[in-house]
């Protein structure tokens, strides 16, 4: 035990700042997840309903075909 606490005098603040920096890149890695997730989940959602517009003007024109097509 006296081991131990002669060797965090020694490296106390090493050890401080190492554990205080992986700290803060597990709290940097974790904010970028996040924001990436949040900022998909947006853009997703936007092009989703681009896509549906599509989806819908395709389906105008699909039934002008067809009714030009029985003239």
């Amino acid at each position: 035990m006296e081991e131990m606490l002669k060797l965090v005098g020694e490296y106390g603040i090493t050890l401080v700042l190492l554990l205080a920096s992986l700290y803060v890149l597990y709290r940097f890695a974790f904010f970028s997840i996040n924001e990436v997730k949040s900022n998909f989940e947006k853009r997703h959602e936007e092009l989703s309903e681009d896509m549906d517009e599509i989806k819908r003007q395709l389906t105008l024109i699909e039934a002008f075909i067809k009714a030009r097509e029985k003239k």
